[in-house]
């Protein structure tokens, strides 16, 4: 039977839930060491209203049996995560707790680990891919209910901040793990996760679209488009993307969404070019095989082309300039690869014909928040994208993280995504 909002949250004036699509509660159960899906979380302490919705009019599942702790999958020190015994979070009036049934592993969280690039992700949780079943909200959440299918985000922008009444709400993140001081706010990879401000950081997922599907939205395919939007493309444009991994491939399918009338994809791995042609690209240069700019002004016959996708690893100082180099004057450079081995970025000023003509150059981060993502859904859902190409390694079970993460440290020419089922 499904369970009913208590008198105390239907008298909130302002406030709607959605009645449809919303799962039927499960029976609780203790939660089980990683690779048991079925984990829950506790009824809280006396004094913790957010956990004790029966008395808040919060919305929950069965009456939960108490657990202090969790597993989750750590940086222990600079080089080494794995997993140990974390606190349960506790959820204020605006917050939802989930349970993760798919997450994806990123060279971000390589990076993470063996860099320690942002000191603060130190002792916490990592992990920024997810999507996962509802399993309790505060009392003031409206949107959403025990149950629901959702995708968690992958930054946590602060949307009663006064920066994002200026749509600036993604460039403040005081509760991201990464850059919150706080050492219990944690990513993704745990048996439940809290999600700040529910309503506008959560969203959910249509019927028909899979957590395979549904995991890539946050980070691969919302960094990719955004990425794509900074273009500008008009219909009929000509577009490079500058490497094809899972974001490259997405700034594909971007593009030709976007109405490019020719999309130039730059790698050298087989498997994904032949992704690439997929997506939507009408040519491929191998950058072993010559000099990009030669091998693009060859195909042009000899005209720099309207905007550059930089998805790609190596030199950022190299990718910038080979980007800034084919791009025509007035044309746009978007970067949306993470170059964290780079402390400085040169470029030498011709690119610019030294400073007396235009060329657009932005690094872009991923459009977040529940609008966004939900946009992003709906293209899946109805046929207009398809990120489940991304999954080429699937696994199963809270125990294979680390060997996901393996595969992407790995650079096996044959890992794009790979997922794990949390089963």
């Amino acid at each position: 039977m499904r369970r009913t909002r208590r008198s105390t949250r239907a008298a909130t004036p302002s406030r709607s839930c959605r009645a449809t699509g919303r799962r039927r509660p499960r029976s609780a159960s203790r939660p089980a060491e990683p690779g048991n899906s079925r984990a829950h979380p506790h009824s809280g302490s006396p004094g913790d209203a957010g956990l004790h919705p029966q008395r808040q009019g919060g919305t929950t599942r069965e009456e939960i049996p108490p657990m202090k702790t969790m597993k989750g999958y750590v940086i222990q020190e600079k080089g080494r995560a794995d997993w140990q015994k974390v606190p349960l979070p506790e959820i204020g009036p605006y917050d939802a707790l989930v349970r993760p049934t798919a997450v994806a592993t990123c060279t971000t969280d390589v990076h993470l680990i063996d860099s320690l690039a942002l000191p603060n992700a130190l002792g916490k949780v990592i992990g920024h891919e997810a999507v996962g079943v509802v399993e309790q909200v505060g009392d003031l959440v409206a949107d959403f209910a025990a149950g629901d299918r959702v995708v968690l985000p992958a930054g946590l922008a602060d949307w009663r901040h006064p920066r994002a009444q200026r749509g600036e709400g993604k460039f403040h993140q005081s509760k991201s793990p990464y850059f919150s001081d706080d050492p219990t706010n944690g990513g993704w990879f745990s048996e439940v996760v809290k999600c700040f401000d529910a309503d506008s950081n959560l969203a959910h997922i249509p019927d028909g679209v899979t957590d395979v599907q549904a995991v890539f939205v946050d980070d691969m395919a919302a960094t990719a488009f955004t990425g794509v939007e900074r273009m500008e493309i008009q219909f009929g444009e000509v577009v490079v993307v500058l490497g094809v991994g899972p974001v490259g491939l997405m700034g594909v399918a971007a593009a030709a969404l976007r109405g490019a009338g020719r999309i130039v994809a730059v790698d050298s791995r087989l498997d994904r070019m032949t992704l690439a042609t997929q997506y939507g690209a009408t040519d491929l240069i191998d950058y072993t095989q010559g000099d990009i700019y030669g091998q693009i002004m060859a195909l042009t016959g000899g005209a720099h082309v309207d905007s550059v996708l930089v998805a790609s690893g190596g030199s950022a100082s190299d990718q910038i300039t080979t980007a800034m180099r084919i791009t025509k004057f007035g044309g746009h450079v978007s970067v949306v690869s993470g170059f964290f081995d780079d402390e400085t970025v040169t470029l030498p000023m011709d690119v610019w014909n030294y400073g007396v003509m235009e060329k657009f150059l932005t690094a872009a981060q991923a459009n977040q928040g529940r609008d966004y993502m939900e946009r992003l859904l709906l293209l899946i859902a109805n046929g207009k994208l398809d990120t489940q190409p991304l999954a080429t390694h699937v696994l199963h079970g809270w125990d294979k993280v680390g060997a996901s993460l393996e595969l992407m440290r790995s650079r096996d020419q044959s890992v794009v995504k790979p997922v794990v089922i949390v089963d």
